[in-house]
């Protein structure tokens, strides 16, 4: 039992001896650098955070410019020159899609309206929007759209679309 004790003994007065005999100065310079590098660590993590704010902003103005407003000039603001698009019926580029969309925004019949945005989301240079749209034919749809975003503009569009039916199995919603 006493060797027991003197071990014990023995361990504290070791952490007395390293904790008297540590320098000062070099605990401070630590505390410095781990208060340093969790600064950075705040600031990186507050710049990643603004720049998917910024470009979930990018995309929500795009689509109510565009879908919304109808607004032609929202092609060229906010898409690339070479915007990628992922829809098999749809070719890349702007000039494309103003061409295929020029009946849809030039038609005085069909009135500007407030997209119905359900959900937005946003992980590095993507952004995803989860819309309700009800077509001029009063066809309702969720629609799911993804864009990557590059340099401050859209560079790419993947598109997923789904009808909403009459009859639900569930009593749950889509949206």
């Amino acid at each position: 039992m006493r060797q027991f004790k003197f071990a014990v003994s023995a361990s504290l007065i070791f952490i007395i001896v390293l904790t008297a005999c540590s320098n000062d100065a070099s605990d401070k310079g630590t505390t410095a650098t781990n208060d340093t590098l969790a600064s950075n660590s705040v600031n990186a993590a507050d710049a990643s955070q603004q720049k998917l704010e910024e470009n979930k902003k990018l995309v929500t103005d795009f689509y109510q410019s565009l879908f919304g407003d109808k607004d032609s000039t929202a092609i060229d603001k906010y898409l690339t020159e070479g915007f990628i698009q992922h829809n098999p019926l749809m070719q890349d580029g702007r000039e494309w899609l103003k061409t295929a969309l020029h009946p849809f925004l030039s038609n005085a019949h069909i009135e500007k309206t407030k997209i119905d945005l359900k959900q937005i989301a946003a992980d590095g240079d993507k952004v995803w929007l989860y819309v309700r749209d009800v077509a001029p034919n009063g066809k309702e749809f969720a629609r799911v759209d993804i864009f990557r975003v590059e340099n401050g503009k859209i560079a790419e569009n993947w598109k997923i679309t789904e009808p909403v039916p009459a009859k639900s199995a569930n009593k749950n919603t889509m949206f």
